[in-house]
């Protein structure tokens, strides 16, 4: 069973229309000096669908249509090859703005495309002598805010920039993506801009691919056409390609179904009408490497966007098509594995199985919400549906971005701790934007409150309030940038314990007790292994500040053990029996530790349990909202502070784990590693309880509290 395609990932191979601008400033001289962007260019020129819609605009102190804005065919790759050579760096100056005014010509709501531009620059806008502070370079970039950037928000077009030197203006390039839903890129070097190049034409036109591993990949009968891209490291043998029957394909092969481009650094073959079954590349293995493939089987992947934020879940949508309409068909489903495989930016990677055949969804579309994200820099989502004669993937790169910076200072004199928020960039609107502070106190009672403007940054003061103990502040970010765009971001937990001391730090949330019981043992035992008096009495040990404070364990006092005599050349017997005596005590003092820390738990249970079920009754304890008394209106404002609050949170945690490891869930019985099935056959199956199979969305909040409080 088919069903037509209602989501943003309905765009067929050939509606989409990408615009590359190339900055040919004078500074390239320095960060591209071997032209790297000459390769670059022609690696996107050779992707482009065949139908599709493309142009070339290169700037400086000037814009010039490289290659005029045309549909892709040989004609215009040939067009495009022959003047890639032209790219310079005879600019005089960075008019970017200008730049993309120009590249935004034929841009519209209407035009049935998917349309994207792939913007490269090294600097900050320069029209002007004076630096970034002059009053034409200040006017021009606020000119692209308000008035250029609009026009590819109004038409749903996507800008995907990249910042090839430290010196580019970073901040100004990340809003540029963020406002228009573009992909950020920082390339490490000129080496990196094709990689980066595939990263952003990935974005702004998603193509099928099938999984290569080991410089293999099988080539199903539903395949009309397949591109390798293989990317070559200086002195690298020549590349070959051989056919499941054994034949070889090298760049001297002519045959009128191959088409081989070999540039720089990669080398890009076609072939047209393949031989079904697996094929093999004879060339040196690099994660970059792609197989794209032309098919009416293909897999449509929607909800991972381009810029992500910290603590904000990814709600992912998969589904395989036919034609592009969705495949509900139980039976295919049902032998078919969707996974998705996130790798942060540390180069850790976590694998999910997303799909079950016992419950399978009755529209086809397999959902995933991943959470959590924390760590700011580049994720590489690979999505993968593996049947039995047939795989299909999808390659998609998203960039973290934290706008926002939360930094502390204490006071010891003063018991006081101050937790700052200060936007990163001039274009966030400062106006718009709100911080929610959730303070939890030791009793386990928490108030919700909106941070205080201080000028260009919110503040709170932590106090003590309820009390000595462990607080806990939690942070919850409302962006809205100059543009309008609106964003969340959910900062990593602040833990303090008060009184504050000049030794005293901030805590990570969800510290062990079990590992901090360790500690104190392992503490407890150094120190009876110093030498000290005899009659010295050991200390008792217990967790600190507990309400109310538990019985101090004491441990049990060493028995007096005559000294034996020890002959000249052996090892006294004393140092083997203290040594024993020290584990007893280390095993007994994590034993009582273990007692008391579960004692604590369940006590804080059933008193949170105890003040909810008092609040229920309308006689709320002192200390369950951090106010004795307080007015009607008050009250009002911390009940819906909490509920737009509680409405932000989710409960997961952003998971890596090792490299292809699915630990993590529960995974279903998979028959999908069969290898004799039609993937489009129709078996008759029947019908079968069917299950939702979708995680509901996580809501986050309006931030909706009275107007005097916002």
């Amino acid at each position: 069973m088919l069903i037509c395609l209602p989501w943003s990932a309905a765009w067929a191979d050939d509606s989409v229309d990408v615009r590359v601008v190339i900055d040919i400033s004078g500074s390239m001289k320095e960060t591209d000096p071997q032209n790297l962007r000459v390769p670059a260019l022609n690696l996107v020129v050779e992707l482009l669908p065949e139908g599709s819609q493309a142009g070339v605009w290169t700037f400086g102190q000037y814009v010039n249509m490289l290659v005029p804005l045309g549909q892709v065919n040989d004609q215009w790759r040939s067009k495009a090859r022959e003047v890639a050579g032209q790219i310079n760096s005879a600019g005089q100056r960075t008019n970017l703005t200008e730049a993309l005014e120009k590249a935004s010509w034929k841009i519209a709501d209407d035009s049935g495309l998917q349309q994207s531009v792939i913007l490269l620059t090294d600097g900050m806008i320069d029209v002007a002598n004076g630096g970034p502070q002059a009053a034409a370079n200040q006017q021009s970039r606020r000119r692209l805010i308000t008035d250029i950037l609009p026009l590819y928000q109004k038409a749903g077009a996507k800008i995907h920039t990249l910042a090839l030197s430290d010196a580019a203006d970073k901040q100004l390039l990340e809003q540029i993506a963020l406002e228009t839903g573009g992909l950020f890129l920082q390339p490490a070097n000129a080496d990196d801009l094709s990689r980066n190049f595939l990263r952003a034409f990935e974005r702004a036109a998603p193509a099928e691919q099938v999984p290569l591993n080991d410089n293999r990949f099988s080539i199903d009968s539903s395949v009309r056409e397949f591109t390798a891209l293989v990317f070559r490291k200086p002195g690298a043998k020549p590349t070959k390609l051989i056919s499941p029957s054994g034949q070889e394909y090298t760049r001297d092969t002519q045959a009128d179904d191959v088409r081989w481009h070999r540039d720089v650094n990669f080398d890009l073959i076609t072939i047209s009408q393949p031989e079904a079954g697996e094929w093999n590349l004879d060339a040196d293995i690099d994660p970059e490497n792609r197989v794209q493939i032309l098919s009416d089987l293909k897999m449509t992947v929607d909800g991972i966007e381009a810029t992500i934020f910290s603590g904000d879940p990814i709600n992912a949508d998969i589904a395989l098509t036919n034609e592009d309409k969705i495949i509900t068909e139980q039976a295919l489903l049902g032998l078919t594995d969707f996974t998705i495989s996130v790798t942060n930016p540390d180069g850790r990677t976590t694998t999910h199985l997303i799909s079950d055949p016992e419950d399978l969804p009755e529209d086809g579309i397999f959902s995933k919400t991943l959470e959590r994200f924390t760590q700011p820099g580049e994720y590489r989502f690979e999505v993968l549906a593996q049947g039995r004669t047939f795989s299909r993937q999808r390659t998609l790169t998203a960039n973290l971005s934290e706008p926002f910076e939360v930094s502390t200072e204490e006071n010891v004199d003063e018991q006081r701790f101050m937790i700052r928020v200060e936007p990163l960039s001039d274009l966030i609107d400062r106006g718009l934007s709100r911080v929610l502070v959730r303070t939890i106190y030791p009793d386990g009672s928490s108030k919700i409150v909106p941070m205080t403007m201080v000028g260009d940054y919110w503040e709170f003061e932590a106090t003590p309030t309820e009390g000595d103990g462990d607080y806990e502040y939690e942070l919850n970010i409302r962006g809205v940038t100059a543009g309008g765009k609106t964003f969340r971001s959910h900062p990593q937990n602040i833990d303090v314990t008060f009184p504050l001391n000049h030794e005293a730090v901030v805590v990570p949330i969800n510290t062990d007790l079990s590992q901090q019981a360790m500690a104190g043992a392992m503490n407890l035992a150094a120190e009876m292994e110093e030498e000290a008096a005899p009659e010295e009495e050991i200390k008792a040990v217990r967790p600190p500040d507990p309400p109310p404070e538990p019985e101090p364990v004491v441990e049990p006092k060493k028995p007096e053990v005559p000294e034996p005599a020890v002959t000249e050349g052996a090892e006294p017997e004393e140092e083997e029996g203290s040594s024993l005596w020290v584990w007893i005590v280390i095993a007994v003092v994590v034993l009582l530790l273990a007692g008391v820390g579960a004692g604590v738990f369940f006590f804080l249970k059933k008193k949170k349990q105890a003040a909810a079920a008092a609040d229920a009754s309308d006689d709320a304890p002192k200390g369950e909202v951090g106010l004795d008394e307080v007015d009607e209106k008050t009250v009002a404002e911390n009940i819906q502070n909490m509920d737009d609050f509680e409405a932000f949170m989710s409960e997961g945690e952003e998971q890596i784990l090792d490299a292809g490891n699915t630990d993590d869930v529960d995974s279903p019985d998979t028959i999908a590693s069969d290898t004799n099935i039609d993937p489009l056959a129709d078996d008759g199956a029947a019908d079968a309880d069917i299950g939702a199979g979708a995680d509901e969305d996580d809501d986050w909040g309006e931030f909706d509290l009275d107007d005097d409080q916002k």
